[in-house]
């Protein structure tokens, strides 16, 4: 971007869908709620099949000239978006707190910090191309992008959808949740300053809206991040039309703690891994395994730790009613409450005080579903073979941690996690210069690295002949050979 350029200012409190690079209303609208106040927040427009068409369009005349682009300029354009809205650090800090009631300083910073981190990690990328030299042709394997991308994902990290789609060449239509549209709705606003029209467009909506884009014949991929059952109605929806799909889904992480660690530095760090965000993270520890031999030392300095921890509230009432539900099965089934348990009476907002719950039976809820919220287990284990067995005893398989001062022990325990990820002495920290993946029912390809922009290209194979008249004459002589073998 030039320096002498003047951008346009954004206006953040108006949010309107993005169209063919224009803003665009609806005839009906919605709201979130802060979830630390439950005060309602701005209106935004429900998309119609019509915006959905509209969309489709636009994208589909925008492709040719931006598949056609080289990827340097590409790169350019995504950087000064991402310069742009790095810039906007404040505002977009703002609007998060806002939108999701986040701790300024602990999360909304820090998230705000790592979109414009990421989008540089994926500009840092290149696109992969294998050039095969035969006796009688060139092959060259090259990577083509698969068309118009649906990016459906949760909040301002969508921004992990957009950049690697857009850099391969890809229009992408991004649907954010119903929950928390705003960041989205002026991440693309902004877009739309680097962007030919078409190429990122944004559309709200309702529960109808986001099968309109997955079941669209035009539309080529989806890219989805959220839960379980909604992944699966994805991937059948998209099976219609046999689209590509990258689904990162819910995860019920193992944390694996061994007897030679340093307790004091090391239990803070599980705490705060464990209830960062208030537990709404995907790939989050959900389940910790503290070895038999410091299981009650370590537990009483996470609690020492927790009670000291502010979270901010659920992001919206319906996670909230959820988590609730955890707290009144684990009191129902008479658990070892440490600290927490309750959920705050007498005031507004989703609040649930962080809670650490001692041993349960391991076929407990809390042990085998994931709350996403503030609630955790903690068990003791005797035996690597024992723990390896119960933390991959789950259906999901997005990550795990261990903590040891035995890295190579450590390594060894890691290897046999049935999971995409694992973090050894540290909490789940992921990257987006590498492939995050789920295994089992935590999802389908990956984000994040040379393997992530993989996923929004399709192989091309091309064969040059070095000499038509050279490769007919052997191969009509290698013919002649195989038909006078044959007959002897």
């Amino acid at each position: 971007m030039s320096p002498s350029r003047v951008l346009p200012s954004l206006d953040f409190t108006t949010f309107h869908n993005i169209v063919d690079g224009k803003p665009r209303g609806g005839e009906a609208t919605y709201h979130g709620i802060n979830g630390a106040t439950e005060t309602p927040l701005w209106e935004v427009p429900v998309a119609s099949q019509q915006d959905v068409e509209d969309a489709v369009a636009s994208a589909t005349a925008a492709f040719p000239s931006w598949s056609h682009l080289p990827y340097s300029d590409r790169v350019k354009a995504v950087r000064a978006w991402g310069d742009e809205f790095a810039a906007l650090h404040n505002e977009f800090t703002e609007l998060l707190i806002t939108e999701c009631a986040k701790p300024k300083e602990m999360i909304a910073k820090y998230e705000v910090d790592l979109a414009s981190k990421n989008v540089n990690a994926y500009s840092d990328l290149t696109l992969p191309e294998e050039t095969l030299k035969m006796e009688d042709r060139t092959v060259h394997t090259r990577s083509v992008p698969v068309g118009i991308v649906a990016c459906i994902w949760p909040v301002i990290v969508s921004i992990n959808k957009m950049a690697p789609a857009l850099l391969t060449g890809n229009c992408a239509i991004v649907k954010p949740s119903p929950f928390s549209p705003y960041t989205a709705l002026k991440m693309v606003e902004l877009g739309q300053q680097f962007f030919p029209p078409g190429v990122l467009q944004v559309l709200s909506g309702d529960e109808k809206l986001g099968p309109l884009l997955v079941e669209h014949p035009k539309i080529h991929k989806v890219s989805f991040t959220g839960s379980i059952p909604t992944g699966k109605a994805v991937m059948a929806a998209a099976a219609k039309t046999l689209k590509r799909v990258t689904l990162e889904l819910g995860g019920n992480d193992a944390m694996i703690i061994c007897p030679d660690v340093d307790i004091k530095t090391v239990a803070p760090q599980v705490v705060w891994g464990a209830f960062r965000n208030s537990g709404q993270a995907c790939v989050c520890s959900k389940r910790i395994y503290i070895h038999e031999d410091i299981y009650d030392e370590f537990v009483a300095t996470m609690v020492q730790t927790t009670a000291n921890l502010k979270i901010g509230p659920l992001q919206n009432k319906m996670q909230f009613e959820k988590v609730k539900g955890f707290f009144e099965d684990s009191k129902a089934q008479g658990h070892e409450v440490l600290i927490g348990g309750d959920i705050p009476t007498g005031k507004k907002g989703y609040f649930a005080s962080p809670t650490i719950i001692r041993n349960p039976p391991n076929d407990s809820r809390i042990i085998m579903e994931e709350p996403f919220g503030p609630i955790i287990p903690v068990q003791p284990w005797k035996s690597e073979q024992e723990i390896i067995a119960r933390a991959n005893d789950t259906n999901t398989g997005l990550g795990a941690c261990i903590y040891s001062a035995d890295v190579e022990r450590a390594m060894r325990i890691g290897r046999d996690m049935e999971c995409g990820s694992v973090w050894i002495n540290s909490y789940e920290k992921p990257t987006a210069k590498a492939c995050m993946s789920g295994h089992k029912e935590s999802g389908i390809g990956g984000e994040g690295g040379e393997s992530d922009m993989a996923d929004f290209q399709a192989h091309q194979l091309c064969m040059a002949v070095v000499c038509v008249e050279q490769f007919d004459a052997q191969y009509l002589k290698k013919k002649k050979k195989r038909k006078g073998s044959s007959e002897a």
